[in-house]
């Protein structure tokens, strides 16, 4: 496998790191097992280097979350790297000044100054994915909802439109109808798996920007659901829990270290596949996120593979999972975006805006047929004052009430009504 490949498939693990899926009972491998082979896709060296980066950037992520819930309610969770990232580039592109320089840290792109160079990459690896394996189901969509009321810089729209083939809607925020047509965007962009991401829609918002990924991939080496049985999953804290245990012994790629345990588990015609990370006896998941923060460990590890016969146990799971992103990115560099008054997206619109919110939904299942997982990233990007430049009509005939109030406490010192002229 060139290296190429490789890092390529890395990537791809960051989507589904510690993922697995129940499939449609109808979807099958071939009866023959012949499948056509993964597509080889090219990448330029600054490619190859913008996949290492983003690989980096995959990690970062991963372990600043696993930090996060370890200290919180240590909840199983799932992240989708590849959709972040997308997401970010795509707001990006209406950044400016310290704001696109800190956006462009977070992402680990600052060695790559060219912007189009930036915004090929991500499309060229959007339809490599798409296209390298014809038997696995994979899509990839972006959106941008804009506010109606407000000018949107063209050269924003059309870089979003032509490199990440995002749909693009001028819709009304105050409508309560809207949130309902993102959430169902959201829902057929994932096969129904994620079908609410926003509450509501704030009329104050400039634009909500989303990436959406679905994935649906049948084990090369399929688990025998006769071999299934109730078994014992030890936690951390010694706790035992019975769960559903698949089992079967096949060759797959495979390494060790001190610290772990991996296994590469193909999917389709091996284009994708899910690698699990298993401790070692005396060793904690911990002690992996440690070994993930370091940008060599994970390139030695996955040269290392080697086929082996692997008795393999493995237990179905299901996990649906969301977090907010705003403190991590704010850690990983890009605080200043989050700033109203600070930050710069002079590149989408003429009025002063800010990122409200961050937020990603992701599910992931698993049995002995394969995986199914999806993810969406929302990003919400918010007017710093002023509000949507839209025509209104007042026309006070009629009684009314007014205040009288201080501005930067809001101190009311005042308040009437006019309710006649007798």
């Amino acid at each position: 496998m060139n290296r190429n490949i490789t890092l390529l498939l890395s990537a791809l693990l960051t989507i589904l790191l510690f993922a697995s899926s129940s499939c449609d009972k109808n979807e099958k491998l071939p009866d023959n097992g012949e499948l056509p082979d993964p597509i080889e896709i090219s990448l330029r060296g600054e490619e190859v280097e913008m996949l290492e980066a983003d690989q980096q950037f995959a990690f970062d992520f991963f372990t600043r979350v696993y930090d996060a819930e370890k200290i919180g309610q240590d909840r199983n969770f799932m992240i989708s790297p590849l959709s972040l990232s997308m997401a970010l580039a795509m707001t990006r592109n209406g950044a400016a000044g310290e704001t696109e320089a800190a956006m462009t840290e977070t992402l680990k792109l600052t060695p790559f100054n060219d912007e189009e160079a930036i915004n090929s990459y991500y499309s060229k690896l959007r339809e490599a994915l798409l296209a390298t394996d014809p038997s696995t189901k994979l899509s990839i969509a972006n959106s941008i909802w804009t506010n109606k009321h407000i000018t949107i810089k063209p050269a924003f729209i059309s870089t979003n439109r032509d490199y990440f083939h995002s749909t693009v809607e001028a819709v009304d925020f105050g409508d309560p109808a809207t949130v309902g047509r993102i959430n169902q965007w959201a829902a057929d962009n994932t096969q129904q798996l994620i079908d609410h991401v926003l509450d509501e829609t704030d009329p104050m918002a400039l634009m909500y920007l989303l990436n959406a990924i679905y994935f649906k991939g049948i084990w090369t080496s399929q688990f025998d659901k006769k071999q299934t049985q109730k078994a014992s999953f030890t936690y951390e804290d010694g706790r035992v829990k019975q769960v559903n245990m698949m089992q079967q012994k096949a060759e797959f790629n495979y390494t060790e270290n001190e610290t772990m345990q991996i296994v590469e588990l193909p999917y389709g015609n091996q284009a994708f596949s899910m690698v699990v990370l298993l401790p070692k006896a005396g060793k904690k998941l911990g002690d992996i996120n440690n070994l993930l923060r370091e940008g060599s460990a994970w390139g030695t590890l996955n040269s290392s593979r080697r086929r082996a016969l692997v008795d393999l146990r493995l237990p179905r799971f299901k996990t649906e999972y969301n977090i907010r992103l705003n403190d991590l990115l704010t850690d990983m560099g890009m605080g200043v975006a989050f700033a109203p008054g600070q930050a710069d997206f002079s590149r989408m619109s003429d009025l002063e805006a800010f990122i409200s919110f961050v937020d990603q939904f992701t599910y992931i299942s698993t049995d002995e047929e394969g995986t199914e997982a999806a993810a969406v990233t929302v990003v919400g990007v918010e007017l710093t004052s002023v509000g949507p430049s839209r025509e209104v009509t007042f026309h006070a005939n009629r009684p009314f009430i007014y205040l009288i109030r201080e501005h930067s406490t809001g101190a009311i010192l005042f308040m009437g009504a006019v309710k006649n002229f007798d």
